[in-house]
């Protein structure tokens, strides 16, 4: 989407929450709040009546009984990858292997001789009775295709026998280092693939060879980019992190934004395979426009919350197993120091416990090094903490974005790896805001739900939706209010991408980015979150989906 002409616009509704910052008031004031649009920004707040006297050549936009609040900022989701999995056929939804391998064998019978099939978001809790499949549950599907079925967290997969034999890997094959292809006890391979192993099949940004899957080409790439923002926009979100981002996903970024076709700003964070390549090309943090910014780099520590593979110091319920420990420590510190060296935000994924605190060694012992005032660095998903790790990121003024919706989304694995107890320390919006540690809004889609209002409620309520565990609350004591749960997808997001000073409110000087909602977040039912509509979402003083003009 191009720039808005210096156009005049007033928007008025019943309510217009102009921040969630608790620094004062939410509201916009007045009998009837307006925001005074001028382009892309806000200009004034205040009631209707004195801004049309300020303003009375402003188009006038009426929303009615609407509640606006700031645009929905998703700090930490997967928007290249998610437009890259439309080639793919989503089993999010399977309930049962049959179903799963039936959608599988659907897709085969449409592609062409020995063309790869892909299956994305495959949850094994939902499908497969939290079994994994293996590669002769794959290959019930027939010998034609290889097929890489890529599990919901997007940290590991499963290969049948011919996509084993597509990708070079035999039993004899070794584990690349930070990933693990799975044996079983007579040592064959099962097909199963665990972080790099999985990388080096499916992500150009994180690979350390050429990957399996065929690449797409420019058009059929904005075209499912365009398909992703979509659904975004649908959901109120005007701006996301995209925290995978190599050459080839910058490059699509660049075009969608040279041609007019961003609806939706973009934060991207460049993976660490590339940072030297990045660097040498001036690319550091702050780096592009309001549309489309490099916000910093992206690392990762540990595996997957929601896969069991995260590294933590007290192994899995009724395991001895602490997790993948995918980058050592002396390989986090020397890229700690090469990224805070150059002036960019670093942004290292770390669920667990133990992995969280090897990144703060390596962030501290950047900082020792090289004194850098102001400049702050990210723990992407921060799941796990304690009053240690809360102190330290304190002192360091790092960031934390944890998972908003995983509760709701993935209680039954939650508590069948971690127990309930560890659950009071996870995704602990309520401890790290306590601490005074900025805490952004994330969905990792598509390793969860991309809707803000979902994360809302289960930030609010903490309550599962998922399976046997629904309606149970897990880990109570992180419960947040309606309104710091607004703050997370507003000026919380917005300060983990730099971007505080004109993004995450509705006051005169920041971009008029919004979303037009039935009902008023802070005061619904926490519980019917999910249920409130979305009735518009606009970007940059224009809206760019509409409900009642959803094309």
């Amino acid at each position: 989407m191009v720039g808005n002409a210096q156009r005049q616009v007033l928007v008025t509704a019943e309510r217009i929450v102009t921040a969630a910052d608790g620094r004062a008031s939410p509201y916009a004031s007045g009998p009837r709040p307006a925001l005074l649009l001028l382009g892309e920004r806000v200009v004034a707040t205040g009631d209707l009546d004195a801004l049309r006297k300020r303003a009375p050549e402003a188009e006038l936009v009426d929303l009615g009984a609407a509640t606006v609040v700031p645009g929905f900022n998703d700090a930490h989701q997967h928007l290249t990858m998610t437009a890259a999995n439309l080639r793919g056929v989503d089993l999010s939804t399977a309930d049962s292997a049959g179903e799963l391998l039936g959608a599988l064998r659907e897709r085969a019978r449409s592609a062409d001789p020995g063309e790869w099939v892909l299956g994305t978001r495959y949850d094994h809790g939902r499908a497969t009775g939290g079994t994994p499949l293996t590669r002769w549950d794959l290959d019930e599907l027939g010998s034609s295709h290889p097929v890489l079925l890529i599990n919901v967290g997007a940290h590991w997969g499963v290969l049948n026998s011919a996509g084993l034999r597509a990708a070079g890997l035999s039993d004899d094959s070794e584990d690349p280092v930070g990933g693990e292809l799975v044996r079983d006890a007579a040592g064959r391979l099962t097909g199963v693939v665990h972080e790099q192993a999985l990388f080096d099949l499916a992500y150009p940004s994180l690979a350390r060879r050429p990957t399996v899957l065929p690449r797409q080409d420019v058009e059929s790439g904005l075209r499912h980019l365009e398909q992703t923002f979509r659904a975004l926009n649908a959901a109120g979100i005007t701006s996301v992190g995209d925290a995978m981002v190599g050459p080839d996903e910058l490059a699509l970024l660049q075009e969608a934004r040279g041609r007019g076709r961003l609806t939706a700003r973009v934060n991207a964070l460049l993976t660490y395979p590339h940072v030297d390549t990045f660097h040498a090309a001036g690319l550091r943090t702050g780096f592009g426009d309001h549309w489309l910014r490099v916000g910093g780099v992206k690392a990762f520590a540990d595996g997957a919350v929601a896969g069991g593979t995260c590294l933590v110091e007290q192994p899995f319920e009724g395991t001895e197993d602490h997790g993948i420990q995918t980058l050592s420590q002396d390989e986090l510190e020397e890229l700690a120091l090469r990224v805070h060296g150059a002036g960019s935000r670093l942004a290292i994924h770390a669920n667990g416990d133990r992995a969280i605190r090897h990144v703060l060694t390596a962030l501290e012992r950047a900082r020792e090094r090289t004194p850098r005032p102001g400049l702050k660095h990210r723990i992407e998903h921060c799941s796990i903490v304690d009053d240690d790790i809360l102190a330290r990121m304190t002192a360091l003024d790092a960031i934390a974005v944890p998972f908003g919706s995983y509760v709701a989304f993935h209680g039954d694995k939650l508590l069948d790896y971690y127990g309930a107890d560890r659950l009071e320390r996870m995704f602990a919006h309520r401890a790290l805001l306590d601490a005074g540690v900025a805490v952004a809004g994330s969905s990792d889609f598509p390793c969860g739900p991309y809707e803000p209002l979902v994360a809302l409620a289960s930030c609010v309520t903490r309550q599962s939706t998922a399976g046997r565990t629904s309606g149970r609350v897990l880990g109570g004591s992180q419960r947040i209010t309606p309104l710091e749960a607004l703050g997370l997808y507003t000026t919380g997001s917005a300060h983990a991408s730099g971007e505080a000073e004109h993004k995450g409110r509705l006051l005169p000087g920041y971009l008029a980015d919004f979303a037009v909602l039935s009902e008023d977040p802070l005061e619904a039912d926490p519980h019917r979150l999910p249920g409130v509509q979305v009735l518009q979402t606009w970007v940059g003083g224009r809206p760019v989906w509409r409900q009642d003009d959803p094309s």
